[in-house]
């Protein structure tokens, strides 16, 4: 006997609608931990954006379907209802209420495996992608995007998505790593439900033991394997950056520092919608979502973060962003209660 053929995805009948939707791709480029998260959180709370959210990507292949039935909205009630099945409903994931209406990373959605990046074998998944989340959004907003998976791929994206412009957030790489660190820790540490949802690799490593313990262990504090990764990830960057950025042409891209957004989050945001030609909207209480918190010294066996500075390679990268050999005291996630895994 025959299996039962799947059935096919709802959105299949719709996919012609997409021939004539045209998207203006805006791209928060930076490291995991560079503060990301946090400045894709304040912009789409400006209402001048659309983005791609847990929805989209949790149940992208009746997204055409369900607006075109005017059922979108009890679809994200069926998913609110999975996530507090899953236990993750009001959880905090990178300090933000966890929703299907949660900002999310696009390269979850590329079908890319581990390497969640745009190249030519992701790029028609990604297009098809960002055409169905702008036909389903408001009309005539620019399509914000994060994935710091291809910080070090923005010429490519440029070459390949010419109407491409880039805001860049920076944050100083002797604070980046042990944070990194941490999220990675937590990651492996206990599985993350909803991280596992979005995830195939993710949820595929926490069922398999042998690799789990290698993962852990090249993060372990008992070993300082994982911060020379970590800092050799973050330089890497760094250096593609600096090396780089000046083949965008000036207009294309903004460079601003999770520092800056931080101490000002009002003005941040102002300056990214004055480069993108957008009115502000100065009814956004952004200081709200910005919790200040001191910094915690690198645990044991990780050493000092702060030597990652000491490298020759970023120098230039330091210079730019106006970096000193020191880190800052102070430092800021999304507010509201949760662990140290708030911003990137």
């Amino acid at each position: 006997m025959r299996p039962a053929a799947a059935e096919p995805a709802p959105d299949r009948l719709h996919l012609g609608r997409l021939a004539d939707v045209s998207f203006r791709p805006v791209f928060i480029m930076g490291s995991a931990r560079s503060g990301t998260s946090i400045l894709y959180r304040l912009l789409t709370l400006t209402e001048r954006f659309n983005y791609v959210s847990a929805y989209h990507l949790v149940r992208y292949d009746e997204l055409l379907a369900n607006h075109l039935a005017g059922t979108t909205a009890a679809a994200k009630e069926r998913l609110a209802e999975r996530f507090r099945e899953l236990g993750v409903a009001g959880a905090r994931f990178d300090g933000v209420e966890v929703s299907p209406d949660f900002p999310e990373e696009y390269g979850f959605g590329l079908d890319g495996g581990y390497r969640m990046q745009l190249r030519p074998r992701t790029l028609p998944r990604f297009e098809e992608m960002c055409r169905k989340v702008q036909f389903v959004s408001a009309a005539g907003r620019p399509l914000l995007l994060k994935n710091p998976w291809d910080s070090r791929n923005f010429l490519f994206i440029k070459r390949a998505l010419p109407q491409s412009r880039f805001v860049f957030i920076h944050r100083n790489p002797a604070d980046v790593v042990p944070s990194l660190l941490e999220g990675m820790r937590s990651l492996l540490e206990e599985r993350n439900a909803y991280h596992a949802l979005l995830a195939g690799f993710y949820d595929r490593l926490m069922e398999q033991p042998v690799r789990l313990a290698l993962a852990r262990l090249m993060v372990s504090r008992h070993l300082r394997l994982g911060a020379r990764l970590m800092s050799w990830q973050v330089a890497r960057m760094a250096r593609y950056f600096v090396e780089n950025v000046h083949r965008l042409e000036p207009g294309d891209h903004l460079s601003v520092r999770y520092e800056d957004l931080c101490r000002d989050p009002a003005g941040v945001v102002g300056a990214v919608l004055d480069f993108l030609g957008l009115p502000e909207n100065k009814a956004v209480p952004y200081g709200q979502y910005i919790r200040a918190r001191r910094h915690h010294p690198a645990a044991n066996g990780d050493g000092d973060p702060r030597a990652i500075l000491r490298r020759r390679a970023l120098r230039p990268y330091l210079a730019y962003c106006g970096y000193g050999a020191g880190t800052n005291a102070e430092h800021a996630s999304p507010a509201g209660e949760g662990e140290e895994t708030g911003c990137r």
